[in-house]
């Protein structure tokens, strides 16, 4: 069911209202906090202008699916707002990104087509070996990695926090079904999730998983590896940490992968795709122990 335009915008005030009150509770957190708050005000606007003026123009009549290529009328009407994106960038990214961004911005149109047809495509956003900008930007006490940043992670970066909001426009017009088994991908653009969700079911819980492209939530099992369905209790294991009460580590030692949840049982002011993003020492501890994660958000690496 296509969601009502004020509230698809508010969500983006809540992810940036939430980004600032953890900003203020993790002080390893605040720079990279700092800035998604200012990227989510960006593709606030970005969203409610491909919603609200180019919809039927640039997307097509598919209603279970994102298709897998972007067509000439989407990059038509994406390309006037990626310019002033890459000056965003330039204006408040980190030096390196700041740095790539007003490079790209000289550079040809064609070439920014290009890039958005690549990362467009899940088997080139899920290549490990592109990397990702979190891990580097992410942590204060480390700030010479921001500039350690390869061109391909600064690529990735920009292209899915441009895209991200477009994508999340079409899913929030879109009749997204419901899977008919509960996969580990999402049921409309095909990703990995980047989060996991418990929220109140009866007197328990049940889980979800929050797509790392479209955002989009589905069902899943509640006991179970996303990344390898593993469902025996004792190769699943949950990490936690006291100075993080709703987000926890769900490790598999199947197949070595892990998936930050977060527990809206707990608290219902978290936002899960915000809360992930500022746990950044379960992140690097997770990292530490072995586990590879199994989808990261733009800013991860």
């Amino acid at each position: 069911m296509t969601k009502p335009f004020g509230d698809v915008l508010r969500k983006y005030d809540r992810r940036i209202e939430r980004a600032r009150e953890l900003a203020g509770q993790y002080s390893f957190a605040t720079e990279v906090l700092a800035f998604y708050s200012r990227l989510a005000a960006f593709q606030q606007g970005l969203y409610s202008h491909l919603l609200s003026t180019l919809g039927s123009k640039t997307t097509r009549l598919v209603d279970t699916q994102l298709s897998p290529e972007l067509n000439l009328l989407e990059i038509e009407a994406l390309m006037p707002r990626f310019r002033p994106f890459l000056s965003f960038l330039e204006k408040e990214g980190p030096s390196a990104m700041a740095g790539f961004a007003a490079r790209l911005k000289e550079s040809d149109p064609d070439d920014w087509a290009r890039l958005l047809k690549r990362f467009w495509r899940r088997n080139e956003r899920d290549r490990p070996e592109l990397g990702g900008v979190t891990g580097r930007l992410a942590d204060p006490a480390r700030p010479e990695m921001a500039d350690a940043c390869s061109d391909d992670s600064l690529r990735r970066f920009t292209a899915l926090a441009f895209l991200q909001p477009y994508v999340e426009s079409i899913a929030d017009k879109s009749d997204v079904p419901a899977p008919a088994v509960r996969r580990p991908l999402c049921p409309f653009c095909g990703s990995k999730p980047l989060v996991g969700v418990l929220r109140p079911e009866g007197e328990g819980a049940k889980r979800s998983l929050v797509c790392s492209f479209c955002y989009t939530e589905w069902d899943y099992l509640r006991i179970a590896c996303p990344g390898c369905a593993e469902s025996r209790d004792d190769k699943m294991c949950v990490y936690s940490a006291a100075r993080f009460e709703l987000v926890r580590v769900d490790a598999c030692e199947t197949c070595k992968s892990y998936l930050k949840t977060v527990d809206l049982t707990e608290s219902g002011l978290a936002i899960p795709e915000v809360d992930e993003l500022a746990a950044i020492p379960l992140t690097l501890w997770a990292d530490e122990q072995g586990y590879t994660k199994i989808s990261r958000n733009v800013f991860n690496s």
